[in-house]
């Protein structure tokens, strides 16, 4: 069972009007590589094979095995199921979303005399998607133990010298909203101090990392192949979620429901360079390495801004009434890690072939910074919580006359030090093709899991949620070769 801990408390307590956290960071540092169907077919096993666009992402040098100049173009409609556990409370919800996997052109230029070794020249450039963010999941359950309201008191009855305008995006609305306030001993406390209401949370996001790439790259005596590749990722996304706790039974003096609603919005634009080689020392054996560059996104924005509801029952004397946030908007800098990808192919005759790579990537070497904030803690909290794994992706081709038959798996290693958490995502996949002179189409069915343990606020004895990810999603893409 695969289990992912969401540390930080996604309602926020925040002093200032910070939003950017490790999770964040790790959310925009996992790359899962989309792209052709081909290549997602083979598990994303391209990095020794080249000769696909989407392959330039992860190792450049595969633009030096091209014969031709290319077009591709690729459509990935997904369905994404979430389904969550609760207090033995269960949901499940699907969500659709219609993506591009990638667009590209390839061109091809031979020297009209060829002398020594130099065989061809390729320039490529066009699109491929990195991650998906597109989805949505509802949470709910009776919890009679704790509330978030909880969480406002403790902070504050903890925090010597604060009070609630110091919290402007939680805290203080609530405090407005009547949902806190000082008791006889002057102690913050709620209508509600040991629980007792039934919560529930619904979560939607949308949006997607997609990479714009430039990839140069040749052919020396179809021995050696290499490339290079700038590449400028966008990245865009919107969560927007309603926490609510309502006295269903009727239980709680003069409190009836609360809800919170929060939206956040970023954006941002990065650049990377990412280099490679493809050598074949054998005509049945390739060899390929790549590095990638750190990610540097030097204009990340977030804009965010919430409302606090509190109704009340009849006759307790108290107004339902809502609470607006300020709205919060921040721009700072992130850096997401470097990677190094090493691979192998072995191709058999004209019959198939069978691919394998490693990626290393090191999480904890992400950052954020900003010239009027320091993130040390959030950066320490970067450092001890990711750790140094890889991602395995293997695959595998076969040709039947002018048709391709495909397959592939990939692992995406757990990315945190916590003992006994594992954030890891699996992947399987499987395709077939159809492929003439100047013309191809393929199509391919991928199948993704993972598991995540998501904490609705963080409260000491707080049970989390248990969420399954399962996504799948068919990739079509033409091709014409000219």
């Amino acid at each position: 069972m695969k289990k992912l801990t969401v540390i930080f408390i996604s309602i926020l307590l925040s002093q200032a009007a910070f939003t950017q956290s490790s999770s964040d960071v790790l959310r925009y540092s996992r790359i899962y590589y989309s792209g052709t169907a081909r290549f997602v077919g083979t598990g994303g096993a391209f990095g020794a094979v080249g000769a696909d666009f989407s392959a330039l992402a992860i190792n450049p040098a595969g633009i030096g095995l091209y014969q031709g100049s290319e077009f591709s173009m690729t459509i990935a409609p997904a369905v994404e199921n979430i389904r969550t556990d609760y207090l033995s409370q269960m949901n499940s919800t699907n969500t659709l979303n219609v993506g591009m996997g990638n667009i590209g052109f390839v061109f091809t230029f031979k020297p009209q005399v060829r002398t020594g070794s130099f065989f061809n020249f390729n320039v490529g450039f066009g699109m491929n998607r990195q991650n998906d963010f597109n989805s949505s999941f509802t949470i709910s359950g009776p919890n009679h133990s704790s509330s978030l309201l909880n969480v406002y008191t403790d902070k504050l009855n903890n925090t010597p010298g604060s009070k609630p305008s110091d919290y402007p995006f939680d805290i203080g609305p609530a405090s407005d909203a009547s949902l806190i306030y000082l008791d006889s001993n002057n102690r913050y406390t709620s209508d509600q101090p040991h629980g007792g209401a039934y919560q529930s949370k619904q979560v939607t996001t949308i949006g997607s990392i997609n990479e714009f790439d430039i990839t140069m790259g040749g052919n020396l005596g179809d021995k050696l192949y290499f490339g290079v590749t700038f590449g400028v990722p966008f990245i865009r996304y919107y969560e927007n979620s309603t926490y609510s706790e309502k006295d269903n039974g009727d239980s709680i003096r003069y409190f009836s429901s609360m809800y919170y609603d929060y939206h956040l919005e970023t954006h941002g634009t990065g650049f990377v360079i990412k280099g490679g080689v493809i050598y074949r020392p054998l005509n049945w054996m390739r060899i390929g390495v790549a590095i990638h560059s750190p990610t540097w996104y030097p204009n990340m924005h977030d804009h965010w801004f919430s409302t606090t509801s509190a109704y009340y029952d009849p006759g307790s004397g108290l107004n339902n009434n809502s609470q607006n946030s300020p709205v919060g908007d921040y721009s700072y800098y992130m850096r997401t890690p470097f990677r190094a990808i090493g691979s192998l192919a072995f191709v058999i005759g004209n019959f198939g072939l069978i691919s394998a790579e490693y990626e290393y990537v090191n999480y904890s070497q992400a950052r954020l910074s900003a010239p009027d904030y320091s993130f040390t803690n959030e950066n320490n909290d970067i450092k001890s919580s990711f750790q140094s794994w890889g991602n395995i992706r293997v695959g595998t081709e076969w040709r039947i006359a002018d048709f391709r038959i495909r397959a592939g798996a990939a692992y995406y290693s757990n990315p945190y030090t916590t003992s006994g958490i594992d954030g890891a995502r699996y992947t399987i996949s499987g395709g077939a093709g159809y492929r003439i002179k100047h013309f191809y189409a393929d199509v391919t069915y991928q199948w993704a899991q993972s598991k995540e343990e998501y904490y609705l606020y963080n409260y000491t004895g707080m049970l989390p949620s248990t969420n399954t990810l399962t996504t799948s999603t068919v990739l079509t893409t033409i091709g014409f070769r000219f």
